[in-house]
């Protein structure tokens, strides 16, 4: 069968539109450390970073660091979308749009000043509402940007280095609550200092740069804040004998080692293993560097499936030259796509004794074995299945017994009376909730399986007993008919009461 050909070709060019796409899915904390990246590859040996609030309430933010900064040519190439950038092989920069995606991402207005040492000062600003149809890029005199260099009110000298400011930041809390604003700031502080020294935890722990972050009002600025190091490999003793070992990979530029870790059970606990908010099933798995700066922290990339057995099992993975052509990173470093070379690789690697990638995942289902039989549950339940993230069908795994004696049960929506919240079927081995409250319960429309954890595992260990041996007597059923009034109740005033703007339905917060 013959194979029709082009008549014609021509070259379409991408409609500057695109532009506003790129780093979409940067978070705040992401976002800021893309800007860290770039003072840090500018040779800053102290970066802070400055929330600007008046009157209690969030306006701005800055960056400032004391690196070799730019003149004319380079604040124009660095405020350029329309080609790449070239970096140095050890540069923690990549695309060469991190500078603008990252800020307008965030801020509506994105203000560079910088003074590189035997040029005059300079400043730029892009506004967001331009990108769409072309950045429009603005100057200022040298005189104005000189003057602005002179007034950043930092602790360390500021002969050369940048200021970026963002402007009209439209991630940041709008609540009119000082209490809230306060809450929300703390907590923000608290996301980038953690990102940040996770992140950049091997350059931070070299000491070459100080990162610290303070919160300034009208009457002056706080106390800074130091970024720490996070280690997530900061162990003293490994959770199994003989690790870490190094698994060899060979790829077709030459040879990758993946370094196996398996972290001791005692030391969950260590802020190096908990890495903030995330729990064993999303910290463990692959950990991937670039210049010593992490850009994927968790997540198997398809080389195995997460589970709790593999909760205390990390791969470290250094991208040199043999690995560089076979990993893809996203715009916003926060994760790789191996290719299915380096996959083939890593899964067929050897240690020099002789160790694979599957003795390596056997160690670590090992460890977590035995750390089941050590943990002290007092607690027997029976056991949830479905309806609740792994992380918490996980926690449940970890910190209570199931019943042996009784099947596990299912935690679902369908729609129910107005009058009940919810239903047992001891038969089918079911608890449903009402569909009818799920709005009001979650604080958004929902199509997610394993939406609103909280509740529902509030709800399930509250009628667990409910489904445990077989008689149901009186006791229970008034039981039961008591939590569904206080619940329905609940639900219908939460229902009734809109959930404000900072209430966790708007995912700026």
């Amino acid at each position: 069968m013959s194979v029709p050909q082009p008549v014609s070709r021509r070259q379409v060019d991408p409609d500057p539109s695109i532009t506003s796409a790129i780093g979409r899915h940067h978070s705040l904390a992401t976002a800021v450390a893309d800007l860290v990246d770039n003072s840090i590859d500018a040779g800053a040996r102290n970066v802070l970073i400055r929330f600007i609030t008046r009157g209690g309430y969030a306006e701005g933010l800055e960056v400032i660091d004391d690196g070799k900064g730019m003149d004319t040519p380079a604040i124009d190439e660095a405020m350029t979308y329309a080609r790449k950038r070239a970096y140095e092989d050890a540069a923690l920069g990549h695309f060469g749009i991190g500078l603008k995606a990252a800020s307008l991402s965030q801020a509506e207005s994105l203000v560079v000043w910088s003074r590189r040492y035997g040029a005059p000062a300079v400043g730029r600003r892009i506004l967001r509402s331009t990108i769409d149809g072309g950045p429009v890029v603005e100057s200022y005199s040298a005189d104005d940007s000189e003057a602005r260099i002179r007034a950043a009110g930092v602790e360390f000298p500021l002969d050369t280095g940048t200021i970026v400011e963002w402007r009209d930041v439209r991630t940041f809390l709008r609540s009119s609550s000082i209490l809230d604003q306060t809450v929300w700031l703390e907590k923000a502080v608290e996301s980038i200092l953690t990102h940040l020294g996770l992140v950049l935890h091997r350059i931070l722990a070299k000491r070459v740069v100080v990162v610290t972050i303070e919160v300034s009002d009208e009457f002056g600025s706080g106390i800074p804040r130091v970024v720490a190091p996070l280690n997530p490999f900061g162990y003293d003793r490994s959770g199994a004998a003989g690790l870490p070992f190094d698994l060899i990979a060979l790829l077709p530029a030459g040879e990758a080692t993946a370094r196996a870790h398996v972290w001791p059970t005692e030391a969950r606990s260590r802020s190096g293993f908990v890495l903030a908010a995330d729990g064993p099933l999303d910290t463990q798995g692959l950990y991937v560097y670039r210049n010593d700066r992490l850009l994927q922290a968790g997540g198997w990339c398809e080389l195995a499936m997460r589970s709790p057995e593999l909760s205390y099992a990390r791969l470290e993975l250094n991208i040199g030259p043999a690995v560089d052509g076979h990993i893809t990173i996203n715009p916003e470093k926060t994760g790789v796509v191996l290719d299915s070379t380096l996959k083939d690789a890593l899964l067929a690697a050897r240690s020099v004794d002789g160790r694979t990638f599957g003795d390596f995942l056997r160690a670590a289902e090992g460890r977590s074995q035995e750390s089941r039989k050590r943990t002290a549950r007092p607690v027997t339940i029976v056991e949830p299945r479905g309806g609740l993230p792994p992380d918490v069908l996980a926690a449940f795994e970890s910190a209570v017994d199931f019943n042996l004696d009784e099947e596990s049960v299912e935690i679902r929506w369908i729609t129910l009376p107005p009058g009940e919240f919810f239903r047992i079927d001891r038969e089918s081995r079911r608890l449903s909730l009402n569909l009818r409250y799920r709005h009001a319960v979650v604080g958004r429309r929902s199509l997610d399986p394993s939406d609103a954890p909280l509740v529902k595992a509030l709800v399930f260990i509250l009628l667990n007993d409910h489904f445990a041996g077989t008689i149901r007597g009186p006791r229970e059923k008034r039981r039961e008919a008591a939590w569904q009034t206080i619940l329905v109740a609940a639900a219908q005033a939460q229902a009734d009461d809109p959930p404000s703007v900072n209430g966790g339905t708007d995912d700026r917060h």
